[in-house]
């Protein structure tokens, strides 16, 4: 997610941004792990198939140094031989390397932590593989992620070249067969929108309880969940005349409500985490879970998606009735998030939202003055 406001602009000397920066905040978790969290474990929560890999194992300490070995131990008992790697600088919660094997033009990119990895890099990897899964957008492929032997984690992804931007209409229809991929995990296979585990948006607790009522599900646990971080009383006010003016929000969701089906979502695709790979899209960085499309464009405001891009997805997915309305319900979510985590004009920006939707359900519903 993003360290900075959405709108705060890079510098035009800044390096493209690639899979080497810093990974969100750690994600907590409702699993239970195992000390090595292999891509077996992977595949068994999202239905897929993968190897058995060995538990990582190793004398060294949970320094990032000790960790960084434990990584290219791993890497060595079961991709080949190490035959170089090169420090890619870090954040304050986990260090990043580049790891080229002997005998492969393949190199891997190495994030370690001294978190353990189902507090820190689980979230992002259960995220990539079950967006990997859905075999549209180019997405990196995780090798592994799991703890050192005296504490600490790392995950081993693929190494993405990533430069500017790919072809906008391409994009839009590879963003689409993502959203209409099957599932790849049970409970989203059911009708279930949710994830395996709670992740984060950012720096805040994202929560996936699996739910079969889409409605209730982003009510709940992603605008009230927000509602309730921010702790505002004109914001609770203002959410409380949204739910009574949209009938809890089904006013929104008129004549389409059946038609919802569990999609694959980045959950937090602003421009910082898109990007090309040999000219092909490649998306990154995720808060994935499964849920209605259209939510995905909750951040479209900080994506620089143009027409193009929507001519190329909506090839595949016509745009539904209501859009234009739900469409501020899903951004709310967004700067609701962004004021929590940085506050400022982000609690207005969510007030006049809030107005909107209120004046969508109700042709005289009571406001909060901003």
């Amino acid at each position: 997610g993003p360290s900075l406001p959405c709108d705060t602009p890079r510098s035009p000397s800044e390096p493209p941004r690639s899979i080497s920066e810093p990974p969100r905040s750690p994600p907590s978790t409702t699993l239970q792990m195992l000390p090595c969290f292999s891509l077996a474990a992977l595949a068994l929560h999202l239905g897929g198939a993968a190897p058995v890999l060995a538990p990582t194992r190793s004398r060294f300490g949970h320094s990032v140094m000790g960790i960084s070995q434990d990584a290219e131990e791993w890497i060595s008992a079961n991709v080949g031989p190490v035959e170089r790697s090169s420090r890619m600088g870090g954040s304050g919660w986990a260090a990043f390397m580049r790891v080229a094997v002997k005998g492969s033009e393949r190199e891997y990119f190495v994030k370690t932590s001294n978190r353990l990895s189902d507090a820190m890099f689980l979230g992002e990897a259960l995220g990539l593989r079950a967006m990997y899964a859905a075999n549209a957008v180019r997405v990196p492929e995780v090798l592994h992620c799991g703890d050192g032997m005296q504490g600490g984690s790392f995950i081993v992804m693929e190494y993405l070249p990533l430069g500017g931007r790919a072809d906008p209409r391409e994009f839009g229809r590879a963003m689409a067969q993502m959203h209409l991929a099957q599932p790849s995990v049970r409970e989203a296979k059911e009708g279930k929108f949710g994830f395996a585990l709670t992740n984060t948006i950012g720096g805040t607790t994202q929560p996936n309880r699996w739910d079969d009522d889409w409605v209730r599900f982003f009510r709940e646990q992603r605008i009230g969940h927000q509602v309730k971080l921010a702790a505002d009383a004109r914001i609770s006010k203002q959410w409380q005349v949204v739910l009574e003016a949209t009938d809890n929000l089904e006013k929104l969701f008129v004549g389409i409500r059946s038609q919802i089906k569990p999609s694959v979502l980045h959950g937090d695709l602003w421009s910082g985490n898109i990007a090309a790979v040999e000219g092909r899209p490649c998306i990154f960085d995720p808060a994935t879970y499964y849920g209605h499309h259209e939510a995905e464009w909750g951040m479209s405001w900080c994506a620089s998606l143009g027409p193009a891009f929507w001519e190329g997805y909506r090839e595949h997915l016509p745009e539904d009735e209501g859009f234009h309305e739900r469409a501020l319900l899903y951004e709310l979510y967004h700067k609701l998030n962004h004021y929590n985590l940085f506050g400022g004009g982000y609690g207005s920006d969510s007030l006049n939202l809030m107005g909107q939707l209120a004046r969508f359900g109700d042709d005289s519903p009571k406001e909060v003055a901003i």
